[in-house]
């Protein structure tokens, strides 16, 4: 099924991941500020960045599962590149691996990179 990656392709530090299924980048977020001053006359509103949060990114391959269980809290650069999207993210913790097989099938794996500054 050469058609499901359409020609994305994912990398966390040196290991390539297999058949791309989905892929999600969730929770890209900054929280904001009111730093309005009080003397303000126009009463406008006035606001700045507070935190950022880099979200996570999940994916799911078919294939030999290339993460080890050994792998979770490790930091590596995580590189996704496909036709339309490019990301590029220096710090993705592996959060989490989640691993299912069946007799006469494909493997399936899932891994949960969280993304840090």
């Amino acid at each position: 099924m050469a058609f499901v990656a359409q020609g994305t392709t994912i990398q966390w530090g040196s290991v390539t991941l297999g058949e791309v299924v989905t892929l999600s980048v969730n929770g890209l977020s900054a929280e904001t500020v009111d730093v309005t001053p009080r003397s303000n006359a126009s009463r406008a509103k006035s606001y700045s960045v507070a935190d950022t949060d880099f979200g996570s990114v999940s994916v799911t391959c078919r294939g030999t599962a290339a993460m080890s269980s050994t792998n979770v809290g490790l930091t590596a650069t995580l590189s996704i590149g496909g036709p339309g999207v490019s990301f590029a993210f220096t710090k993705a913790i592996f959060q989490n691996l989640d691993w299912q097989a069946s007799v006469g099938e494909l493997q399936t794996y899932a891994v949960t990179f969280k993304m840090g500054a």
